[in-house]
């Protein structure tokens, strides 16, 4: 399961997502419909099934995609279908079998009783996955919220598979012994004004990583957590279009063949 420590920072994180002040996910402005297509993982005897956007040619690289604690929304999904236009092998795993919400509190019980081991073993799916069909393309992970911190221990968990890792506002470590092991570059994209992920706590991760002698470039946006996703109560237009096109960027760079 997810820590305690960690749950709780990140249900803090989510001071803007209160019913009060943020409609459900997607109600303000509903994402795109999915166009891509759904696959089987097969995790631990069971199945898990995991949402893929195809490119139209060969892969330029290939992107497993961690979701936010809401579950495996149309949002996280579309993202998903815009990296297949620029190019690559997109991979959405899902982390609650089948299971997603609106409503904050029902999200925050989902994280937390989230099996820790069980989601592992989705992720390294995912990457075995991305690299039996990748036609050789280097990896990538992204996640947001609850996402953003698993899209790091994905990395952590198979280094040798992964060559660049992405995290909005995920909760980082700050273990330098295990950091060391991250064999490419980390972009972190965070929020000044996210409760639960502070900048104190950033400026520690980003030393740690130094200290590990991990390449890493860190953007900050005066914005809460939850910033890049529309419906958040948090959402920032400009923050998020900067954020995605830094990605954009950095994935380019850096899983070029």
């Amino acid at each position: 399961m997810l820590t305690l420590l960690a749950a709780l920072l990140l249900a803090q994180a989510h001071v803007h997502d209160a019913p009060v002040h943020n409609p459900p996910p997607m109600s303000k402005e509903a994402a795109p419909k999915p166009r891509g297509s759904n696959v089987d993982l097969a995790v631990a005897g069971k199945t898990s099934q995991a949402y893929l956007a195809k490119p139209k040619g060969a892969a330029k690289g290939a992107v497993l995609l961690v979701h936010e604690w809401w579950g495996l929304t149309d949002w996280v999904k579309h993202m998903a279908d815009e990296l297949a236009e620029e190019g690559y092998l997109a991979l959405a795993v899902d982390l609650y079998q089948g299971k997603v919400t609106k409503d904050p509190k029902e999200a925050q019980a989902l994280m937390q009783a989230k099996e820790e081991k069980w989601g592992d073993a989705v992720e390294e799916a995912g990457l075995e996955w991305l690299k039996a069909h990748g036609g050789g393309a280097k990896i990538a992970t992204v996640g947001w919220c609850m996402g953003g911190g698993e899209s790091l221990k994905a990395s952590l968990n198979d280094p040798k598979d992964v060559s660049a890792t992405v995290m909005f506002y995920g909760h980082p470590i700050d273990d330098v012994a295990k950091l060391k092991t991250l064999r490419g570059p980390l972009l972190g994209l965070w929020a000044n004004e996210d409760k639960g992920i502070p900048p104190a706590t950033v400026a520690d991760f980003d030393k740690a990583l130094t200290a590990a002698g991990v390449k890493h470039e860190f953007h900050a946006y005066d914005a809460g957590h939850g910033f890049a996703n529309p419906s958040s109560g948090a959402y920032q237009s400009a923050a998020a279009k900067d954020a995605w096109a830094t990605t954009r960027k950095f994935l380019a760079s850096n899983l070029k063949k």
